[in-house]
């Protein structure tokens, strides 16, 4: 196993060095969310996935109200994490064509945290 230093929005990596990328619980914290995904369709090889599992804004208006409200907070002693940042919006504004996601509220969880969307995309 080899383990590289880096960032998401600057990976270490040749262009197409990859068949699949992994991205979990990570689009919510980094600083530039699109520009993390961007490096992720670099680095992905022709006809490679994308795949991921990410927390963020919720399709309820009232939970939107309460993610807003709780952000500021939650940043300071969450590590960066950022509540209301679209996932799958953003995943498809970065180039990629979505398939199979899927989305829901995760038990026993507070609702305005537990927004989660997972699923598979390829480069449009």
């Amino acid at each position: 196993m080899r383990v590289e230093d880096g960032t998401a929005e600057a990976l270490p990596f040749e262009d197409g060095s990859f068949d699949t990328v992994v991205c979990t619980f990570t689009l919510c914290s980094v600083c530039t969310p699109m520009a993390a995904l961007a490096e992720a369709r670099r680095v992905l090889k022709p006809g490679g996935r994308f795949l991921f599992c990410e927390h963020g804004l919720a399709p309820d208006p009232d939970v939107v109200k309460w993610q807003r409200r709780i952000e500021p907070v939650w940043k300071r002693i969450a590590g960066g994490c950022h509540l209301s940042r679209p996932v799958s919006k953003a995943i498809a504004a970065a180039g990629f064509r979505l398939e199979g996601v899927e989305t829901m509220y995760l038990p026993k969880t507070p609702r305005w945290a537990g927004w989660n969307e997972w699923g598979a995309a390829t480069p449009a």
